[in-house]
């Protein structure tokens, strides 16, 4: 979340985003294709292409211009060779941004023209746009209006002019400065938007002129006079370098010391933290209370534990060879029965075969969001599941934890206090107080913990998450305990937010840490890791994920989705 900004504006905003990625998803054919944090994703990988009429926040904007934007993204995903587009790209900035939103432009004039629905989506999002740069006085802003210029000019032969009085009237002076140097390039982009390579020759060539015209492309005078996000797309500069993860985290390489220090992520001071068993939660007298309640639930659904065991074990545990069965007719030869094979030629049952008995050897941990956004959820369903799913592990001889992730404090607390108290340096990391709650952990049995569990009911400590952390505490717990075999599931409504460490950061801050969490985990082996996601889609995050709908009465289906992640 940015500065001052509530849960409810972060929320319609990453609603926004979950439509904006369904449409792109749709219209580019790219079933990993996500928005979050105002970036483009394709799996693991940050698509940080700066298309000037693309930087908005879905969640503030119209719908049109958000259906608009969504728009735009889907095509450049369905008509773009990003890997040829990173190889024949500038390297100075403003030139990146030129030969950027030309290749966006081409990619647009590329939509199919029977769509007349996505023709009025792209001219809203880009006449929103324009409206938003005149009323931030872009004439002032000096390389900022010779972007929207530019822009303007290269739509008018793409797509279609879009112009008005104001705007020619604005875009006078610099249409005539660059007229000359940029007017035989762009009339040849339209002849060859269905070459990329050959596009890009002339987009390169406009990118330079521009840049020449500047006179320096240093980026930096965008922000006179006009916002710098309403010409630049957030991360538009750090594009992934092909390995899969966005350019600063290189996180498939971590190793076993490596998870504290991913990327740029870094903490400012742990202080504050705290690791709480979940009964000290609430008074002691509530306890009793709440867990009746979570009784009460878990007796409308219906289901047995005993049931989820039986079906846990015959999905999840591996046979385990500890004993022999004697006298069988084939298998290996049995020594003891040698002697029947001289005295009794004809007896055949002289082998003997290891006996093969389900052994749940199995260590599974449960880490649950508990941030405020759940509380928009069925978080009480979210607790009939995890308390159910517990129970049915112990029941099956698997070991199990069920931990929870909060922050202790809204907006920072005691850690961004003392942030500000310090001289409130630039990018500190993070600045919030986190509390990691063990509601049972993998020694104590699920009877002894069910009043812990429990404690998920009360939501007065729901408040803010910061996942990525999370992730590494509930695997080091998990990595210590024995088994042969480990699942981690996160049970989660979305990405990170925590107001006072995204404020102070970069945009994207958690959610990179998240992303490369993950995919160092996935890299290690020695632990599964899959999510359960409640409205949401996390599948470009965690390469085994699963939503779960949990409106409505549960079923035995809804205890399938263990065996469909790890099966």
């Amino acid at each position: 979340m940015g500065p001052g900004e509530d849960l409810t504006t972060t929320v319609r905003r990453r609603r926004a985003e979950r439509r904006g990625a369904a449409i792109v998803r749709a219209v580019g054919g790219r079933p990993d294709a996500e928005l979050r944090g105002g970036t483009l994703r394709l799996g693991h990988r940050r698509v940080g292409l700066a298309s000037p009429h693309l930087a908005a926040d879905l969640g503030e904007v119209s719908p049109a211009r958000a259906r608009g934007v969504a728009d735009s993204l889907g095509l450049l995903v369905c008509h773009s060779d990003l890997d040829l587009h990173r190889e024949l790209a500038p390297s100075e900035p403003l030139e990146r941004v030129v030969f950027d939103l030309l290749e966006q432009l081409r990619c647009e004039s590329l939509r199919p023209t029977a769509w007349v629905g996505m023709d009025h989506n792209l001219d809203a999002a880009f006449r929103e746009w324009s409206e938003q740069c005149l009323g931030e006085r872009i004439a002032e802003s000096g390389v900022g209006l010779l972007v929207f210029t530019v822009t303007h000019m290269a739509r008018t032969r793409l797509v279609r002019s879009l112009t008005t009085e104001v705007i020619d009237e604005v875009t006078e002076g610099q249409r005539f400065t660059l007229a000359p140097l940029i007017g035989e390039d762009l009339v040849a982009l339209r002849a060859n938007r269905h070459d990329q390579r050959a596009f890009a020759f002339h987009a390169r060539a406009i990118a330079e002129a521009v840049a020449l015209v500047a006179g320096d492309a240093n980026l930096a005078a965008a922000g006179e006079g006009v916002d710098r996000s309403t010409l630049l797309l957030s991360g538009w500069d750090e594009d992934d370098d092909g390995t899969g993860l966005t350019g600063v985290l290189g996180a498939t390489s971590a190793r076993a010391g490596d998870l504290d220090r991913l990327g740029d992520y870094q903490v400012f001071t742990r202080a504050f933290d705290r690791e709480v068993g979940g009964d000290a939660l609430v008074a002691p007298n509530r306890l009793p209370g709440l867990r009746a309640e979570l009784d009460r639930h878990r007796k409308a659904q219906a289901v047995s534990a005993a049931r989820v065991a039986q079906r846990l074990i015959r999905a999840l545990a591996r046979p385990a060879e500890d004993d022999w069965t004697f006298a069988e007719d084939d298998g290996e030869l049995d020594p003891a029965r040698l002697a029947m094979i001289i005295t009794d030629p004809v007896e055949h049952r002289v082998f003997r075969q290891r006996r093969l008995r389900p052994l749940a050897d199995v260590a599974v941990t449960f880490l649950v969001d508990t941030s405020g956004s759940m509380k928009q959820q069925r978080y009480e369903a979210a607790a009939v599941l995890v308390d159910t799913f517990a129970q049915a592990l112990d029941l099956a001889g698997a070991s199990v934890e069920v931990l929870g992730f909060t922050t202790r404090s809204w907006a920072g607390g005691k850690a961004a206090t003392a942030w500000k108290k310090a001289g409130a340096p630039a990018s500190p990391g993070r600045v919030a107080e986190i509390e990691h709650i063990v509601h049972k952990d993998a020694a104590t049995s699920w009877r002894r913990a069910r009043r812990s569990i429990a404690t998920m009911l009360d939501i007065h400590h729901y408040r803010e998450g910061l996942d990525g952390e999370a992730l590494v505490w509930a695997y080091r717990r998990l990595a210590a305990i024995e088994a042969s075999r480990r699942l981690l599931v996160l049970v989660s409504d979305g990405a990170p937010m925590e107001t006072a460490t995204s404020g102070v950061n970069r945009l994207g801050f958690l959610d990179d840490h998240l992303t490369a969490v993950a995919a160092a985990l996935d890299a290690r082996h020695d632990v599964e890791v899959g999510a359960l996601t409640l409205d949401a889609d996390l599948s470009g995050i965690f390469r085994r994920s699963r939503s779960i709908d949990l409106d409505g009465t549960l079923s035995l289906g809804h205890y399938e989705v263990l065996a469909d992640l790890f099966g």
